[in-house]
C-alpha cells in the first residue's frame, strides 16, 4: 500500500534528522569554543522550539490538512538542518535548534495523524511499527554522521548531503500519503463539545509529560547510569544506551500486535509497569549485566507509550487533531526538564538515583492513570480520500 509505505518513510525521516547531527557534537563545540554548561543551555533551544509549537500544532494541522503540514514541515526541517555546521556564534546555534524544534514539534503532530488515518481505515494496530521505523532512523542518521566524521568529512558537507537526500525523499514518497483537507467549522453543539474537551486535554498534557520523565533518563543517561554502578569502560557503559533502545526498538516492532491482543489501554499500562519494573532492576540489581537487562526491559515496556497515547489522543477529540497537540506539548515539557531534574537529583545522590526517582516515579503515573474516555462531538472528522 503506497499510503503505508510514504508514512514509514516520513517517520524514518524524521527519526534521521535530530541524529543526524548530534554524534559531531563535540566538533559542534569545539568550534563556537563553549564550555560544556554553555553548550547545554544552547541545546535546550531545540526543547524551547518544539514546546511552543506543540501549543498550536493542532490548530495548524486542522487548518492545513496533516498531509500538507507533513510535507512542508519534514522539508523545511531538511533544508534548515545544515545551517547548525555554519552557525558562527553559540546565540546562533540556539536560534536554529529553535526552529529545527518548533518545525519536529508541528511535524510530529502531522505525521502521526496520518498515521493514526491509515490506522482507522486499515482496522487494525500499526502505529507502533511507524515509531519501530522513527527509531531506526534514529540509528541509522547516528551511524551516517559517525562514519562521516571518522572519515574526516567535514560537517557541513555532511548535512548539505544529508539535507538533500531527505528532502529528495520526503517529495517523493509526500505524494502518496493520504490526502487530507482543513477540519470543518464545528457546528454550535460541537463547539460545546470542545468546551468540554479541556479536562481530556488536561489529562493528555499531563500523560505526555509523565511518559516523557519516564523514557528520556534511561536513554539519555544509560551510559553515565552505568559508570556510576560499576567499573566499566566507556565503551561497556555505552552498551546501556543500547540495551534500552534496542529494547524500544524490538518492543514497537511487536507492540501493535500486543495491543490489538489486550487492548490499547491495558498494553499502555502494562508497558509503564514494565518500565517500573525494568528501572527498579537496573538500578538495585548487583551485576552489569543484570543492569542491562533491566534497562532492555525499561525499553520493551517504554516502547509502545507513545504511539499508544498518541491514538487515544486522537480518539478523545475526534474531528480536530488538538488532543494530539496537548499530548506532544506535555511530552515536550517532560523532555525540557528530565535531564536537569535528574542532573539535580544525581548531583546529590548518584545517576542511578536519579533515573531511578524521576523515570520510575513517573512510569508509575502513567500506568496508574486512567484516561478519559472519548468526547462525543457532532462535527465531522477531516475528509480523508479514501484510499486507491
Amino acid at each position: 500500500m503506497a499510503a503505508r509505505r510514504a508514512i514509514a518513510v516520513v517517520f524514518f525521516v524524521n527519526g534521521a534528522t535530530f541524529s543526524s547531527w548530534l554524534p559531531r557534537l563535540p566538533e559542534l563545540q569545539a568550534r563556537l569554543e563553549v564550555s560544556d554548561a554553555a553548550l547545554g543551555l544552547t541545546l535546550v533551544g531545540s526543547g524551547v522550539g518544539g514546546l511552543a509549537a506543540s501549543a498550536w500544532s493542532g490548530w495548524f494541522v486542522d487548518q492545513r490538512g496533516s498531509r500538507n503540514v507533513t510535507i512542508a514541515t519534514s522539508v523545511a526541517l531538511s533544508l534548515v538542518l545544515p545551517l547548525l555546521a555554519i552557525a558562527p556564534v553559540a546565540a546562533a546555534m540556539f536560534a536554529v535548534l529553535v526552529v529545527l524544534g518548533g518545525l519536529d514539534g508541528l511535524t510530529d503532530v502531522a505525521m502521526n495523524a496520518q498515521a493514526v488515518a491509515l490506522q482507522r481505515r486499515m482496522g487494525r494496530s500499526i502505529l507502533s511499527r511507524f515509531h519501530a521505523l522513527w527509531s531506526l532512523g534514529a540509528v541509522t542518521g547516528g551511524l551516517v554522521a559517525s562514519r562521516a566524521a571518522a572519515a574526516d568529512i567535514g560537517m557541513g558537507t555532511q548535512l548539505a548531503a544529508t539535507a538533500l537526500v531527505l528532502t529528495l525523499t520526503t517529495l517523493v514518497s509526500g505524494r502518496s500519503l493520504l490526502p487530507t483537507g482543513p477540519a470543518p467549522r464545528p457546528l454550535d453543539d460541537a463547539r460545546v463539545a470542545r468546551r468540554n474537551e479541556r479536562l481530556p486535554l488536561v489529562a493528555l498534557f499531563t500523560v505526555g509529560a509523565a511518559i516523557a520523565l519516564a523514557e528520556q533518563p534511561p536513554n539519555e543517561w544509560a551510559a553515565l547510569f552505568m559508570l556510576d554502578r560499576f567499573d566499566l569502560s566507556a565503551g561497556a557503559a555505552a552498551l546501556g544506551f543500547v540495551a534500552t533502545a534496542g529494547g524500544m526498538l524490538l518492543g514497537r516492532l511487536g507492540g501493535d500486535h500486543v495491543a490489538d491482543r489486550f487492548g490499547l489501554e491495558r498494553t499502555r499500562r502494562l508497558g509503564a509497569a514494565t518500565a517500573v519494573i525494568g528501572v527498579v532492576a537496573a538500578a538495585t540489581l548487583p551485576s552489569a549485566l543484570l543492569a542491562w537487562v533491566g534497562l532492555f526491559v525499561a525499553g520493551l515496556g517504554l516502547a509502545t507509550l507513545f504511539p499508544l497515547v498518541f491514538l487515544a489522543a486522537s480518539e478523545l477529540t475526534r474531528g480536530s487533531h488538538r488532543g494530539m497537540a496537548a499530548f506532544s506539548s506535555g511530552a515536550r515539557l517532560g523532555f525540557l526538564v528530565a535531564s536537569p531534574l535528574v542532573g539535580v537529583i544525581a548531583g546529590r545522590a548518584g545517576v542511578a538515583t536519579g533515573v531511578l526517582v524521576v523515570a520510575g516515579c513517573a512510569g508509575l503515573v502513567v500506568s496508574l492513570v486512567t484516561l478519559p474516555r472519548p468526547v462525543e462531538q457532532l462535527a465531522h472528522d477531516p475528509a480523508v480520500t479514501p484510499l486507491a
